[in-house]
């Protein structure tokens, strides 16, 4: 006989009637995930043989010239030492470019051999992370010690220059624009993601509205509210930069770009044509990025781009505009 006291209160029969209903609703979904998979089988056979002749015909053909494998050797070694005196957003763009094209190639090289590939994701992690440390103490740091923190930085250029050496040239090419098709996302996602009046005062910024205006409306510090609509133009400029000649062909001209510095910077055309019709350009940058990612993960079967991540920020990006038009 069951007592008052073990007796289940509406709110536990609530609480397990939904578990059941969400167990339910997960075995239908196995269900339905087996099926596809078994439907699909042969699809996936062809597309995996596609995939691994596609990988073959990027390893093979022309190679790099040697003026190509040359001008980048230089480009890093001057990078680097540019590094021991000056941290700026050209340097870290650059070095985060070949840390990701170098990420990319270790996949592409080892897929014979899972240990070598963890093996060049460690050197990028640690590269990556040497990058984000200097750029961070920069200030407090002597040259000969930002040369010493940036060691890792330096034996992946040493690395990506042997192997330039040797490299064919359309697998060059294909992780050169797959590292500046996901910086593109990245930059505009994280633009995307500023807060709403942030993003409001540099689009009336952008349109010629007084900055002190803008600055008082938000009840910010005027030195504050030019640091944080500088970071978010530069934001801003590094996808608008990838698509300059795009952008200049709709202007009519030569864009005559440069990165902002200052306010007056913010109000240049490249920036007027990423806010016009509410960004419809800075969200079709993003869309044209997501689609040179999954065409070369389609063609090879793997991807060095967080998908997951990716479309977890465009989940909140959208619930949070679908909120803001709802208050």
């Amino acid at each position: 006989m069951q007592t008052v006291a073990t007796k289940p209160t509406a709110k536990q029969m609530l609480a397990a009637k939904r578990a059941a209903k969400k167990s339910a609703q997960q075995e239908r979904a196995m269900k339905r995930a087996g099926t596809v998979k078994n439907v699909d089988r042969n699809r996936l056979s062809a597309s995996s043989k596609a995939q691994k002749e596609n990988i073959d015909v990027m390893l093979s053909g022309a190679k790099v010239s040697e003026d190509e494998a040359l001008t980048c050797s230089i480009m890093m070694w001057l990078s680097l030492q540019d590094m021991r005196y000056a941290c700026n957003q050209e340097l870290i763009n650059f070095a985060e470019h070949i840390i990701k094209q170098v990420q990319r190639l270790g996949v592409y090289c080892n897929t014979d051999d899972p240990a070598n590939e963890k093996s060049v994701e460690f050197a990028c992690r640690e590269a990556s992370q040497a990058v984000a440390q200097w750029a961070k103490d920069f200030d407090d740091l002597s040259p000969n010690q930002r040369q010493i923190v940036l060691r890792p930085l330096q034996n992946l250029f040493a690395a990506y220059e042997a192997f330039l050496k040797d490299a064919p040239a359309r697998l060059i090419a294909e992780v050169s624009t797959y590292s500046l098709a996901v910086r593109v996302a990245k930059k505009a996602m994280t633009f995307l993601e500023l807060d709403g009046g942030l993003i409001s005062a540099i689009d009336k910024v952008i349109s010629g509205a007084d900055s002190r205006v803008q600055a008082r409306r938000l009840k910010m510090p005027y030195a504050e509210f030019t640091d944080r609509i500088l970071h978010a133009a530069n934001l801003l400029y590094d996808v608008g930069i990838q698509a300059d000649k795009e952008l200049s062909a709709m202007y009519g001209k030569p864009l005559n770009t440069v990165r902002p510095q200052r306010i007056s910077d913010v109000r240049q055309p490249m920036m007027k044509m990423l806010a016009a019709n509410k960004g419809g350009a800075l969200v079709q940058a993003v869309k044209d990025s997501e689609d040179i990612i999954r065409h070369c993960d389609n063609g090879t079967g793997f991807s060095c781009f967080n998908w997951t991540k990716h479309f977890k920020r465009a989940a909140n990006l959208i619930g949070l505009m679908h909120r803001e038009a709802a208050a």
